[in-house]
């Protein structure tokens, strides 16, 4: 999504229905200089708003999203692009939040293992048990990451392979 293109047409659409920025900012429960930031494209507005920026404005969500007005005979299948292109975007973060799961899992893993590594237990039956307790965590963090990477990895492919 290009956050120029849409800042202007939010600035544009707001002209058209004579608001000023703190008008608009009003309506929506934000400051006027959130709404002169999303104008400048310096940063989107949050997905929350978009309906109710939709509605204040009397455009389509696809307008809104694609950042220019759409004829009426076009509107449908601009429609399923736009929604084409935010599934993308989703799939896209899911996939990524999964990555970062499983990354610091494996992180979590390596440094436990690492300190286990340096403390040296000593002959007390409370430090051979936090060591052994501090490998246990470290194992099994370790053998969850992989587990989502292999899966985020499997998931991602499925989906990839289904597009082509």
């Amino acid at each position: 999504m290009d956050t120029k293109k849409i800042g202007k047409f939010i600035a544009d659409a707001r002209k058209k229905k004579k608001l000023t920025q703190a008008e608009l900012g009003e309506y929506l429960n934000v400051t006027d200089k959130a709404v002169s930031k999303w104008e400048c494209g310096k940063c989107l507005p949050d997905s929350s708003l978009f309906e109710e920026i939709s509605k204040v404005l009397e455009v389509s969500m696809s307008e809104l999203l694609k950042g220019e007005y759409i004829e009426q005979e076009n509107a449908e299948v601009e429609s399923n692009k736009t929604i084409n292109v935010l599934l993308n975007e989703i799939q896209k973060l899911k996939r990524n939040e999964s990555l970062v799961g499983a990354l610091c899992a494996i992180l979590i893993s390596f440094i436990t293992a690492i300190y286990s590594i340096i403390w040296q237990p000593g002959v007390k039956a409370y430090q051979q048990f936090f060591s052994g307790f501090i490998e246990t965590i470290s194992g099994g963090c370790l053998v969850i990451g992989i587990i989502l990477i292999f899966y985020t990895w499997v998931k991602y492919s499925e989906k990839t392979l289904n597009n082509k």
